[in-house]
């Protein structure tokens, strides 16, 4: 089975991924469904925020997708605690710590299920 998540566009290309002819499930969520995107989830990949791009400061790149990341490390956290977490957000040093510290405050951190 396969959740997808995201603020805009998911149910498109869920519909879309659902075409492949396998005997698996796939499910798109909008943003006010982000708890059911995560039932039952053993994998979450964040590949959240907009990726790097040579003109766009480290900074603002940090600026724009930690809010998201922490968001959504928030939310695994509280409904999927034991999922491993595999990060591909820019800047991926920054916004794995940005995981490791949220899920630190809520007491769910286990550093073998962050990727």
């Amino acid at each position: 089975s396969l959740s997808l998540y995201d603020i805009s566009g998911a149910p498109s290309i869920a519909a879309n991924m659902s075409h492949v002819a396998t005997a698996g499930e796939v499910n798109g969520y909008i943003l006010e469904k982000l708890g059911n995107a995560l039932q039952g989830t053993k994998i979450v990949i964040i590949a959240a925020g907009i990726p790097r791009k040579p003109n766009i400061a480290q900074v603002d790149l940090f600026n724009t997708n930690v809010p998201i990341i922490r968001d959504l490390t928030q939310a695994i956290g509280e409904d999927v605690p034991e999922a491993h977490i595999l990060i591909t957000s820019d800047p991926v040093n920054s916004t794995i710590s940005i995981v490791t510290e949220v899920l630190k405050k809520a007491s769910k951190f286990n550093p073998t299920k962050v990727w």
